[in-house]
């Protein structure tokens, strides 16, 4: 991953979600961007029920609202700040990156006066998709001690249009913005990390495990690695890769139906043919302990949605959060933030665990003659070299596909992860 900082520019960089959309197997899942800025709320409830439905967005509803997501914790807590806007653009919303706020002074402020302050921190995924956070170094939350989230942006003014070319600015105004003191709430470890499937040709998956009476709501978030080889070797082009994804969002769950505090529940489904489980798959998961009101907060949100049958429905005052502004506590925010500390394990799925089921695939070594039966291309003139190469020369020539022979074609890096073992 390509690190920036705030003051860096961002230009448009042609890269391999470039290349992807222009290959007749390219598919639109391999290039979206995070949906949690630019939907808000609607996020959360893609997260928590799994499905959205069709809707009209009203612009006044859900355009320019802050949207705050992230939990104080010990050691390292990083928040994320971005604005909804509507769906409606012209250019489409799919090539539309999150709108991420980047000019705020963050703080996680203890209630004797010590305050934290955040640093911004901007990322190129392997996709070229930019993502941001506030990272705040806390170090061991005192248990005795409150701590809230405090925010500082400046704004725009009220209601203002940007002339295109110029103009009159925009009048602006500093807004703060804070959420309520809250006590650290201890989280248990996290008892086991397993994964389940039904029957071939079934979801795996991944179960997280933990235990106790005291606490009964969680909040998890994971990052995910995965090491995965070319179909086809040859030299000269990349065939051993890495890749990674994070979690964007809370996911929650409650203990409270269940005998003495015990929690397990689904955390990820992976596709069993995806090339995540066809070498070595990691998943890192982080556990943090939430309050009743927390996880209420993420239920009604999605109780919200299911009822008004649209993911951007205004939003009744109960679901603000416990965030407010406290400049102006008419504006609108978006979002809940706990305290709590935090808890993390990992889990490795080999090949050998037979969680993979290899895909029928099409990658093979082709005469042109093959070509023109198969695909239906070059039944007449050269073979077009770019989206294949040479495999071998002659009279007769064998050609490949290069996402056949080039793992990093699809997105993946050559450089291994640095903890990444040497056996599995």
């Amino acid at each position: 991953m390509k690190s920036i900082n705030s003051n860096t520019t961002l230009p448009h960089r042609e890269g391999v979600a470039d290349k992807m959309s222009r290959h007749p197997g390219f598919h639109m899942d391999n290039i979206i961007p995070s949906l949690w800025g630019r939907v808000g709320v609607g996020l959360l409830s893609l997260i928590l029920c799994g499905c959205i439905t069709e809707y009209e967005a009203k612009v006044d509803e859900v355009a320019d609202i802050l949207v705050v997501e992230g939990i104080i914790t010990d050691d390292e807590t990083v928040i994320t700040l971005s604005r909804s806007t509507n769906l409606n653009d012209e250019d489409g919303w799919y090539w539309t990156a999150t709108n991420y706020v980047t000019n705020a002074e963050v703080h996680v402020e203890c209630e004797d006066g010590t305050q934290f302050r955040a640093d911004l921190f901007c990322e190129y995924d392997s996709y070229n998709r930019m993502h941001c956070q506030y990272i705040i170094k806390t170090g061991t939350l005192n248990p005795e001690r409150k701590y809230h989230l405090k925010i500082e942006i400046e704004e725009n003014d009220g209601d203002c249009y940007h002339e295109p070319w110029g103009g009159i600015p925009c009048p602006t105004k500093t807004y703060e913005y804070s959420s309520d003191y809250s006590y650290p709430i201890k989280t248990p470890e996290i008892d086991s990390i397993f994964w389940r499937k039904r029957n071939n040709g079934q979801p795996v998956m991944i179960y997280v495990s933990t235990q106790d009476p005291n606490v009964l709501y969680y909040r998890w978030s994971y990052k995910e690695d995965w090491e995965y080889h070319s179909n086809v070797y040859m030299d000269d082009y990349p065939y051993q890769c890495w890749d990674t994804s994070n979690s964007y969002g809370p996911v929650i769950g409650s203990a409270e139906q269940t005998v003495i505090g015990k929690m397990m529940d689904v955390l990820v489904e992976i596709d069993p043919s995806s090339r995540k489980l066809s070498e070595l798959y990691r998943i890192n998961i982080k556990q943090n302990a939430i309050s009743k009101r927390s996880y209420d907060y993420f239920k009604n949100i999605k109780k919200n949605s299911e009822q008004s049958g649209s993911i951007f429905a205004p939003i009744p005052s109960e679901l603000r959060g416990n965030i407010t502004c406290t400049t102006d506590p008419s504006r609108p925010v978006i979002g809940y933030v706990d305290v709590s500390s935090t808890t993390r394990n990992l889990r490795y799925i080999p090949y050998r665990e037979g969680a993979y089921e290899r895909p029928y695939s099409r990658c093979g070594i082709y005469s042109q003659e093959d070509i023109c039966d198969i695909f239906g291309m070059f039944c007449e003139g050269p073979v077009q070299l770019g989206e294949w190469v040479v495999y071998s020369g002659g009279d007769k020539p064998s050609y490949v596909q290069i996402q056949c022979v080039d793992c990093s074609y699809s997105g993946g890096t050559t450089q291994r992860p640095d903890d990444w073992p040497d056996k599995y």
